[in-house]
């Protein structure tokens, strides 16, 4: 897509947990903010929905207007589900964000060519970023986008109630089964499952088919796109498909009416014991109940135990507006330099409970320090991996959700439903 023309493609509005609006000509000029007098005003739009991320955000806000006391830093933070939307929307109203988060390369090769990235490759910060981190952000030879931190995925249990009742950490999918048995015959459910939300919902069957599809053929996603592979013939995804259902007995009463915050105070509480999602939630769990002690195992998708991988990327990613206005880019540096400081993701990493894109000596909780010094060999690192685009993904994640809320499932309906909607996205 080239800059002017009507948004289109993966950067069409999210139709899930969002109200659309039409699509309009959008032009890096019409949505250029300027500063008012001597007062620079950046704009930082985020979906940073846990408590321990919000904290962090504004304690960049106080440091860095301290610092710098002709910049004003204008926190905006939205819903995960929304936040596409609200983006759009901005960008087509003359409201541009300064810096706003993307979440993978495939975005961000969407949003270069529509002339919205500024080019990074100078800023200092870079060299306190993991350089393995850095590729995800790289476009045409620049650097566009600096991942913020590392994100795992995986199954976040109750370390407690697993030791109550003398449960392993399970690694094939019977052990898991069994381990599920128990819990149910001990009153707790086994899964939270914050499926209210598409987002939320996504990570579920995410570990699975990561592991086996997407570790399998690094060109899965992509070979899905350009249609050279149907999902009818992929038997590693109805696989997984298959495995995704086999465990609905276990999401609990009402798993596509629980949101996300239900399902961390639901695992906070003991109510359930296991959740399958990324990283971020030991932060929004432990935000609940400090006291909780959280585990974390690689999902199972076999009766193979090597074949349950830690599954490692790099997360949301800082990009910054292309703005003309020099001062403001400057602003902007200043503000990359204090993120991506040391001293910046220590608070990131011990009070805010993630995993820093910058390396450090950092005190950790065990859940992610465990994910963070998981072997290689166990794991499965997805920097400069071929992604879905957002198109895609939305189209991927609504059809899922449709075909799981029943009380029964068809795989071969939901493949063949799959096949037709990337079809018109190809068209």
């Amino acid at each position: 897509m080239k800059k002017g023309m009507v948004v289109t493609g993966a950067l069409a509005l999210s139709m899930i947990g969002a109200v659309a609006v039409n699509a309009q000509e959008i032009t890096k000029e019409t949505a250029v903010k300027t500063k008012s007098g001597d007062v620079i005003t950046l704009t930082w739009l985020n979906h940073y929905g846990e408590a321990g991320k919000q904290a962090w955000v504004q304690s960049v806000k106080e440091q860095f207007e301290a610092k710098y006391d002709n910049v004003v830093l204008n926190i905006e933070t939205v819903d995960a589900d929304s936040h596409k939307t609200i983006l759009q929307t901005k960008l087509a109203s003359d409201d541009a964000p300064t810096i706003f988060d993307l979440g993978s390369n495939a975005d961000l090769v969407v949003y270069n060519e529509a002339g919205y990235l500024a080019d990074l490759s100078d800023f200092e910060c870079l060299a306190n970023v993991d350089p393995d981190l850095l590729k995800e952000g790289q476009v045409d030879g620049k650097q566009v986008g600096i991942p913020v931190e590392l994100s795992g995925y995986g199954v976040f249990y109750n370390v407690d109630i697993f030791e109550e009742y003398g449960l392993k950490e399970p690694t094939t999918l019977s052990e898991l089964k069994t381990v599920c048995d128990t819990l149910v015959a001990n009153g707790i459910t086994p899964f939270a499952t914050p499926f209210a939300e598409a987002w939320a919902f996504s990570c579920y069957p995410r570990v699975l088919y990561d592991e086996v599809c997407w570790h399998g053929d690094g060109d899965f996603w992509a070979k899905l796109a350009d249609r050279s592979l149907k999902f009818v013939d992929s038997e590693d995804f109805r696989e997984q498909m298959e495995t995704v259902w086999a465990f609905h007995e276990y999401w609990g009463d009402d798993a596509f009416g629980t949101s996300w915050d239900s399902a961390q105070q639901i695992m906070a509480n003991g109510e359930a014991a296991m959740l399958v999602h990324g990283s971020w939630a030991v932060d929004g769990i432990t935000s609940y109940n400090p006291d909780i002690n959280i585990g974390v195992f690689p999902m199972p998708v076999s009766e193979d135990p090597s074949e349950a991988l830690m599954i490692k990327e790099p997360g949301q990613q800082l990009v910054l507006y292309n703005y003309e206005d020099e001062e403001i880019k400057e602003a902007a540096r200043n503000l990359y330099n204090l993120i991506y400081s040391e001293d910046c993701m220590r608070v990131y990493a011990e009070e805010a409970h993630q995993m820093p894109s910058v390396p450090g000596d950092y005190e950790m909780l065990p859940a992610l320090s465990e994910i963070m010094n998981y072997p290689a060999e166990q794991s499965f690192s997805e920097a400069g991996l071929v992604r879905k685009d957002s198109e895609h993904e939305d189209v991927l994640f609504e059809t899922m959700m449709n075909a799981f809320m029943g009380s029964s499932f068809d795989v071969d309906a939901l493949l063949e439903e799959l096949d037709a909607a990337y079809d018109n996205l190809a068209e």
